[in-house]
């Protein structure tokens, strides 16, 4: 590794769990790397702020042909699985069931991340869901995993500077603790790719997603249920006791008020298919009572806004220039939708190998392939 004084700066833009896992990475691979961002996860949260919202666990959304996004997931389960040998991390291995209304394959066949998980059994399903899946799965603590990644990332030499960018070239003014050319910067803005200047990604938008979090510490499984008509739920216990029930999924809306009615239908359609979350041993009978509601210790419920994308997750590298005309390369890892834990830490590594390629091509030379002049 080279010297620090050596090290290429780097800035990343966005402090949420993609832009904290590609800072640390790329602090621990030779880069002096500044996080520059608005909110960070020791600060209150703004609605915009996902990260803190997210359930957290692995359970992968990748098509059974899209291999980009299968290498991602597949990445990030092994990394996963080694972050969860320290307890500081919250970050911890739990059995996992996976319901479907239909085979998700559109085959008679297992799924293709059968070869990835550990323990994958195919088991009984239910009258409503026949497809059932176990396998073992990290399970992540949102607040605790992020302020994990911000102390790692520290600890290595990374620094932050709190402040709202209009354009990504605002990155390149200041960075670290002395006022040299930054070489590198890293769009992991999420959503707001949408209106940060230099970008501006008329594809990414917002989807609403609404939870409940209950308290339920006998509960120590992670369970979903998808449904081609019906959309997913989901609980997934933490390990403070308490459980993350959901969930919602509104693409184009932006209401942060918490609806009584979502709720109630969160709380209802989970009680249908697991009356245990009420209390160990509960019966549909039991369940299917009208205060049914009024059981439920409620500790919290919670809006957030998946930072999706039109055409998935962008994760490219191209080259510009900043407002004094030094040439830069511009780094994006943004549009994760639903998935941001899940993929962090291979679209990570992926922009990592791409920035390291683009640093041996000697495109920072009015490179015949610069791609855009900030």
């Amino acid at each position: 590794m080279p010297k620090h004084h050596d090290k290429p700066l780097a800035a990343v833009i966005g402090a949420g769990v993609v832009g904290l896992t590609t800072a640390l990475l790329m602090q621990c691979n030779g880069y002096d790397v500044t996080v520059i961002a608005a909110d960070f996860p020791r600060d209150p949260k703004s609605p915009d702020y996902a990260s803190t919202k997210a359930g957290a666990h692995w359970r992968t959304m990748c098509d059974e042909d899209d291999l980009r996004c299968q290498e991602y997931d597949s990445v990030s389960y092994r990394t996963f699985q080694e972050l969860a040998k320290e307890p500081e991390s919250g970050v911890k291995i739990r059995q996992a069931v996976d319901y479907f209304d239909v085979n998700p394959t559109g085959h008679d066949r297992l799924p293709w991340w059968s070869k990835v998980v550990q323990e994958f059994k195919q088991i009984a399903g239910t009258a409503d869901f026949p497809i059932a899946y176990s396998y073992k799965t990290p399970v992540i603590t949102p607040a605790v995993y992020l302020h994990y990644l911000l102390h790692q990332f520290q600890s290595a030499g990374g620094h932050i500077q709190h402040r709202q960018l209009s354009h990504v070239a605002e990155a390149s003014l200041w960075v670290g603790t002395k006022p040299k050319p930054v070489r590198i910067i890293v769009n992991c803005t999420g959503f707001k790719a949408r209106t940060l200047g230099g970008v501006n990604d008329q594809a990414c938008f917002q989807t609403r997603g609404q939870t409940a979090i209950v308290r339920a510490s006998w509960v120590h499984e992670t369970i979903t249920w998808l449904s081609k008509k019906g959309g997913t739920m989901y609980i997934i216990p933490r390990s403070n006791g308490e459980v993350v029930l959901g969930g919602s999924h509104e693409p184009y809306q932006n209401d942060t008020a918490v609806s009584a009615t979502k709720t109630t239908h969160i709380l209802k359609s989970i009680i249908a298919q697991y009356p245990k979350i009420l209390t160990p041993g509960s019966t549909a009978a039991y369940a299917a009572s009208p205060d049914l509601l009024s059981k439920f210790d409620i500790v919290d419920q919670k809006v957030g806004f998946r930072p999706s994308r039109i055409g998935g997750v962008r994760v490219e590298v191209e080259h510009g220039r900043t407002g004094a005309g030094q040439p830069v390369i511009i780094g994006h890892n943004y549009g994760h939708g639903g998935a941001g834990y899940q993929s962090s830490w291979g679209t990570a590594y992926h922009l990592l190998r791409l920035i390291e390629q683009a640093q041996q091509d000697d495109a920072l030379v009015d490179h015949p392939l610069e791609r855009s002049k900030l």
